[in-house]
C-alpha cells in the first residue's frame, strides 16, 4: 500500500512539473541633447524536453532610431528540434526566418538538418557544436528577385559560469552558400539579480558576405535588457 501511495504521489509530482520553460528579454534606452536616439529590443523563448526530443523557438525584435530617423528594423523567428542519441549527441531539424531592413535583404530564411555533440559540461563550463546542411531564400531589397541555394551550417555555444549568479556566453552560428555568407557571433553576460529576473549585457555582430549596393555588410549592436525566466 505504502509503495502505492509513493508512486501515486511521484506520478502526480511529474504531472504538475511544467514541461515548456522559457524566458521574455525586454531593454530599452534613450537619449537626447546633441543626438536623439532611441533603442529598443525584446525576445522571447521557449523550449520543451520529452523523453529523448527537445524542442525550442525564439523571437527576437531590435527596433532603434537616432534623430527622427530609423538606424535598426529586424525581426528573427527560429525554431529547432533535436533528438537525442547517445549520451551527448544528437539530430536536430531547425529554421531561422530573418526580416532586417538595414541588410539588404526583404528576409532570409533557411531550414537545416544535421548533427550536433555536446563536447563538455562541467561544473564551470559548457561547449557544444552543430553541423549541417540544407536549403536558404533570399529576397534582394533592392531588385526583389529571390535566391535559392545549398547552404552549410555550423554553430557553437559555449557558457562560462563565472559564480554561481553571473554567466558569460558565447553564440556563434554561420550559413554559408554560394550566394551569400552569413555569420552571427552574440556575446553577452547575465548577472541574477533575484528569483527568476536578471540583467543581460550583450554585443551582437552580424555579417553578410554579398551585400546590395550601398549596403554595410555588417551590423553591430550593444544592448542592456532585463531576463525573466519562468
Amino acid at each position: 500500500m505504502l509503495g502505492i501511495l509513493h508512486t501515486s504521489v511521484a506520478l502526480a509530482q511529474d504531472a504538475a512539473t511544467p514541461v515548456w520553460q522559457g524566458e521574455g528579454e525586454l531593454g530599452y534606452t534613450a537619449a537626447s541633447g546633441n543626438t536623439d536616439s532611441k533603442n529598443l529590443n525584446a525576445s522571447l523563448g521557449i523550449s520543451r524536453e520529452t523523453g529523448a526530443w527537445k524542442h525550442s523557438a525564439s523571437l527576437d525584435l531590435v527596433q532603434a532610431e537616432a534623430d527622427d530617423e530609423d538606424s535598426a528594423d529586424s525581426r528573427v523567428f527560429r525554431a529547432r528540434s533535436e533528438h537525442a542519441f547517445g549520451e551527448h549527441s544528437y539530430l536536430f531539424g531547425a529554421t531561422r526566418y530573418e526580416d532586417d531592413r538595414f541588410s539588404g535583404f526583404d528576409f532570409q530564411a533557411s531550414l537545416t538538418a544535421g548533427a550536433g555533440h555536446l563536447f563538455v559540461d562541467s561544473e564551470r563550463h559548457r561547449f557544444e557544436a552543430s553541423a549541417g546542411l540544407g536549403f536558404r531564400r533570399l529576397r534582394d531589397a533592392v531588385s526583389r528577385d529571390d535566391e535559392d541555394d545549398a547552404i552549410a551550417t555550423a554553430e557553437a555555444k559555449y557558457e562560462y559560469r563565472i559564480s554561481e549568479n553571473a554567466t558569460l556566453s558565447e553564440n556563434l552560428l554561420i550559413e554559408t552558400g554560394e550566394e551569400n555568407t552569413y555569420s552571427e557571433s552574440e556575446t553577452a553576460l547575465t548577472t541574477r539579480i533575484n528569483g527568476n529576473l536578471s540583467l543581460k549585457l550583450s554585443y551582437l555582430y552580424k555579417r553578410n558576405s554579398d551585400v546590395p549596393e550601398d549596403t554595410d555588410k555588417t551590423d553591430e549592436l550593444v544592448t542592456v535588457s532585463l531576463v525573466y525566466g519562468f
